[in-house]
């Protein structure tokens, strides 16, 4: 009898938890949105970041550029500010033996009550090989915006050294 009624208990309870939906808050003072929270978007973010992982390990231009708007507006690790295009892709790759980018989190977000356009915070490695033989490798977390089409139209990306 206990046991069903600690079973009967434990399964109200649990229909009584509610799951959290929303958090955090953006600050923007001059925006329509300041002061509103985030939540989560399931727009295909998470996809498409496979998808742009999948090209890019491959050095694969074309496919890369598939993924965002022809100019994406790209500030690195340094702070440099710069708009990449299809050239700036295969310039890139064209640099490297080989680069390995792997994620260890995708995590997609906009603002309540928004425009369904959205953003992703990727967490994970990089290594890029250049064919002179010089190995850069970071630990990299990366926030790739995406416009109302689901194309990435900017990227910022924030790294540390690994040793």
């Amino acid at each position: 009898m206990k046991k069903v009624l600690f079973m009967i208990a434990m399964a109200v309870s649990m229909t009584q938890m509610s799951a959290q939906t929303e958090g955090g808050k953006y600050f923007e003072p001059k925006s329509e949105f300041n002061d509103k929270p985030f939540v989560f978007s399931n727009r295909g973010e998470t996809e498409a970041i496979l998808k742009l992982n999948a090209a890019y390990n491959k050095m694969d231009a074309k496919a890369c550029l598939s993924l965002t708007t022809e100019k994406v507006k790209y500030t690195d690790f340094e702070g440099n500010k710069m708009v990449m295009t299809q050239q700036d892709w295969e310039g890139f790759f064209a640099q490297h033996q080989s680069v390995n980018w792997v994620i260890k989190s995708i995590v997609p977000i906009r603002i309540k009550d928004s425009d369904p356009s959205s953003g992703v915070i990727v967490m994970g490695t990089e290594t890029r090989v250049s064919k002179d033989g010089k190995v850069w490798k970071k630990e990299l977390t990366e926030l790739f915006m995406f416009d109302l089409n689901m194309k990435i139209n900017s990227l910022t990306q924030y790294a540390q050294e690994i040793k």
